[in-house]
């Protein structure tokens, strides 16, 4: 007897719920403000930047990595409920046919595997530790920026 399929699971517990973050009509707004003005877009807000008839939305890496998470699992879904109902129409035509089933049932299965969306933290910060300091600080190696070898384009 084939196990039955448990109740539906929730990918995440975040939702793509954004809302209007800052706006510059013009790159040169948006240069003048520098630094302080990327500083003003909020987790889970959306800047916009108004470039020669272009419009750009601009928003913290936090939130991409999440929405990029939030594509990959409904492409996934979109994927996997195309499987099930191609088993599902073998199921139909050949009701009896236990290999038939079985297939349903682990294309079913596949649907409910990820509990979680694949998303990242986005990159590294670079820190080096203290040993690391003590340990690489110790040594006599002078290199001159004219010895590093220059990849030729």
């Amino acid at each position: 007897m084939l196990p039955t399929i448990s109740s539906t699971i929730s990918v995440s517990n975040w939702s793509p719920n954004l809302t209007a973050g800052p706006e510059w009509r013009s790159f040169e707004q948006f240069r003048l403000g520098g630094a302080a003005a990327l500083e003003t877009i909020s987790n889970g807000s959306v800047a916009v930047l108004h470039v020669k008839g272009s419009t750009f939305n601009i928003l913290r890496s936090e939130d991409f990595q999440k929405l990029i998470g939030l594509a990959s699992e409904v492409h996934r879904l979109k994927e996997g409920i195309t499987l099930v109902l191609t088993a599902a129409r073998i199921v139909g035509k050949y009701p009896h046919d236990p290999d038939g089933i079985q297939m349903l049932y682990k294309s079913a299965s596949l649907l409910r595997e990820s509990s979680m969306l694949p998303e990242r933290d986005g990159h590294d910060a670079f820190h080096i530790t203290e040993d690391e300091c003590k340990e690489h600080g110790q040594e006599d190696d002078d290199v001159r920026a004219s010895e590093i070898l220059r990849p030729i384009l």
